[in-house]
């Protein structure tokens, strides 16, 4: 009964695992919101980044412990103007 305890355990441990794909939105935040600077969009010191929104649309993992993240990124600045951006990286 031991063994077959183990057995089952042993079977459904890669089930139970909780690995999660990193969290990596700064940098591409960061880019956005460059990219957004730099094509005179909006400012930076502007955007209020306490309600900005982040959202992960897709996960790819590629070989050698490699993603392809793509993010949906709502700012909004001081005036109450939301941007919305879409990343790859």
């Amino acid at each position: 009964m031991k063994k077959l305890s183990l057995l089952i355990l042993l079977v459904l441990s890669p089930i139970l695992s909780f690995a999660k794909a990193p969290d990596c939105h700064n940098w591409p935040m960061s880019m956005a919101e460059a990219w957004m600077q730099n094509t005179k969009i909006v400012d930076i010191p502007s955007i209020d980044e306490s309600k900005t929104k982040i959202k992960l649309l897709a996960l790819g993992k590629k070989k050698q412990g490699l993603y392809t993240q793509i993010y949906h990124f709502v700012f909004y600045d001081r005036k109450g103007n939301s941007y919305e951006v879409i990343t790859k990286n």
